[in-house]
C-alpha cells in the first residue's frame, strides 16, 4: 500500500529532525570525549553552546511534529 503524500511529508520531517539531533550528539560527544578536539578548538563553549541548541531545537520540533500528526492538526 503506497503511502499519501501527508505520511511521506511527515517521516521526512521525522528522519530530518532525528538527523538533527544524531548530528549535533555527535559533535557534543566528540567535544567531550576526544581531548584532541578540545584542545585544538578556541570557541570550544560556543561551538557546544551551537550544537545543543541545534539538538534541542530538532526535539522541540519532532515532539511538537508527533503531537500534531497524532492529533491531526487539531490542538
Amino acid at each position: 500500500m503506497e503511502k499519501d503524500m501527508k505520511q511521506l511529508a511527515i517521516d521526512a520531517l521525522i528522519y530530518k529532525y532525528e538527523s538533527e539531533k544524531k548530528d549535533a550528539e555527535y559533535v557534543l560527544t566528540n567535544y567531550l570525549r576526544n581531548p584532541i578536539a578540545i584542545g585544538e578548538h578556541p570557541g570550544l563553549l560556543e561551538e557546544m553552546d551551537k550544537a545543543l541548541d541545534r539538538y534541542a531545537t530538532a526535539e522541540d520540533k519532532l515532539v511538537s511534529l508527533k503531537k500534531i500528526a497524532l492529533n491531526d492538526g487539531v490542538e
